[in-house]
């Protein structure tokens, strides 16, 4: 009985050793990201994080995975507050006089046709036309160091939240921010301009 527990115990002992080997020598290895869609292109490679898949825009959406024909809305045009939410949708009945000016658009999200008062098409903004007090729509989800990131795919453009504001402070835009109404830091990287 006693030679029987002492060969479990000799298995259990290899084997943990060979579980906590694979972990150390897996564990401690890069991994490589390829996206499927592109041959041979490696997209990341992350040096201790867990591999995560990184989206390439595609078709003909920006860095921002936003489309020429995507447009921001919101029922009453931007006022006087720190920020707004804007919704992302297409446009789906152009204003005209017999809808009183308004236009109807399709939530990208739900789905569900909504009329709205004001709406912009919009480009990403270059760091060199960035002022204080411009209008601004930025993506509204915080990356890790507690900056408002860019959308970092399709899906998260489509179903994440989106804002409207003013710049308020570009002191720290050498570090890759600038500040908008309520104190809140975007990164350069998601502000975007309406096209007039």
């Amino acid at each position: 009985m006693e030679a029987k527990t002492n060969i479990y115990l000799s298995l259990l002992l290899k084997l943990t050793l060979v579980i906590f080997s694979a972990a150390v020598l897996f564990g401690c290895m890069p991994k490589v990201v390829l996206d499927t869609s592109l041959p041979n292109v490696v997209l990341s490679v992350p040096s201790s994080a867990p591999a995560a898949v990184v989206q390439a825009p595609s078709g003909n959406s920006d860095a921002q995975y936003i489309q020429p024909t995507d447009y921001f809305y919101m029922e009453e045009p931007f006022g006087d507050t720190e920020w707004e939410r804007v919704t992302l949708g297409k446009l789906v009945t152009p204003p005209s006089p017999e809808t009183k000016d308004q236009a109807q658009f399709m939530n990208a999200y739900s789905g569900v046709k909504e009329w709205a008062k004001w709406w912009a098409l919009t480009r990403i903004a270059s760091s060199a036309e960035l002022k204080l007090g411009q209008e601004v729509i930025f993506f509204d989800t915080y990356g890790d160091d507690s900056t408002l990131r860019a959308p970092e795919s399709t899906q998260d453009a489509r179903s994440g939240n989106w804002g409207i504001s003013r710049i308020t402070d570009m002191s720290e835009m050498f570090k890759g921010y600038v500040m908008i109404g309520g104190g809140y830091k975007v990164s350069v990287k998601n502000l975007r301009v309406i096209v007039r």
